[in-house]
């Protein structure tokens, strides 16, 4: 970083615009991401995609559930490979917002299938608000947001391995249960919006654009589709 600092100085270039090119180029890139997934989940709600992505997780669930998976882990490794390789960076950053963005629109579909696509709408919308506060907060804030790591992993740990119990027994994917561990997922995401954008803003290599946008995506994306899981059981008690 000091190499980076120094080569700077002599061309002119002080190290706050360097790191300000750094954070205008990763929000450049989390914002395509969104853009991309946003788009591409519209059409699964009220467009053309809506009925072949729902029949295709009803036919082919094992198949959507392992595709998704190992291609989001073929896109993480490559990226992590490749971080500093271009284009192999930008391949694999490609193929993550594309697999999540097919595992959104999928589940915006089921949703919209059932008469509540407006749902997808209000998580979505509340998903922007949140991360705009929380990314303006973090911004304006002297604070040092470093300990949020160490409290948000084995929360994350814990939040997994209950995911993964749930598999193996549904009943804790209902009622009150669901209600109250979609509410931990989304506050801990929050809390991953907040640490990740302090990284982006102070920690990160200025080379290391493709983490910082891989991170703050996965936590837009996992927040809003905890929010979704929150409106879906408010509207399910409500009936």
């Amino acid at each position: 970083m000091a190499g980076c600092d120094m080569e700077s100085q002599m061309s002119g270039i002080s190290p706050q615009q360097v790191r300000l090119g750094f954070i205008r180029k990763v929000y450049g890139i989390v914002c395509a991401q969104v853009t991309a997934t946003s788009i591409f989940a519209g059409a699964c709600v009220a467009g053309p995609l809506r009925e072949p992505m729902v029949a295709f997780a009803q036919h082919r669930p094992g198949l959507l559930q392992w595709g998704t998976l190992i291609a989001s882990l073929l896109a993480l490794l490559l990226c992590r490979v490749g971080k500093d390789r271009y284009p192999l960076n930008l391949v694999g950053l490609g193929l993550l917002t594309s697999v999540m963005a097919v595992d959104v629109g999928v589940i915006s579909a089921m949703v919209s299938s059932i008469g509540l696509g407006m749902l997808v709408v209000e998580a979505a919308l509340i998903t922007g608000l949140l991360t705009a506060g929380l990314t303006l907060y973090t911004f304006r804030s002297k604070r040092d947001f470093s300990f949020l790591g160490a409290a948000l992993w084995p929360l994350l740990f814990a939040l997994c391995c209950f995911s993964l119990l749930s598999v193996f027994f549904p009943s804790l994917r209902m009622g009150w249960m669901n209600l109250i561990v979609s509410f931990a997922g989304a506050a801990i995401f929050c809390g991953y919006i907040v640490f990740d954008t302090w990284r982006i803003c102070n920690e990160l290599k200025v080379d290391d654009y493709v983490e910082g946008a891989i991170q703050l995506y996965m936590d837009i994306v996992n927040l809003f589709l905890y929010i979704l899981r929150i409106l879906l059981e408010i509207a399910a008690k409500r009936d």
